[in-house]
């Protein structure tokens, strides 16, 4: 699945997590948005919440089922949750090898 058919899916779970949250302080849906980290709109509970949805988003599209928070995640050199462009070619990554 293309990193153009994934954003969308990551963008929508921004909104919805957007509709819980104060109206002055909402997550922006670009590809630079920082997730998780200093700069992070999430905490660790919030990342986790927010990457279960991505998944579901995901799985029912390329019906897989695909888990992202788990020890490969978290073994990256770089945090493939820092931002949704890293989030993004993470589970583009991800899917080429499950679909191979």
């Amino acid at each position: 699945m293309p990193r153009a058919d994934i954003v969308p899916i990551i963008y929508a779970v921004i909104e919805r997590l957007n509709e819980l949250r104060e109206p002055d302080n909402p997550v922006p849906c670009t590809v630079d948005t920082p997730l998780y980290g200093p700069k992070g709109h999430l905490d660790s509970l919030g990342l986790v919440s927010f990457l279960l949805d991505v998944e579901e988003g995901v799985n029912a599209l390329a019906g897989t089922q695909l888990v992202l928070a788990d020890e490969r995640a978290m073994s990256q050199h770089r945090n493939p949750f820092r931002d949704v462009g890293a989030l993004a070619d993470y589970i583009s990554f991800r899917l080429q090898e499950v679909m191979a």
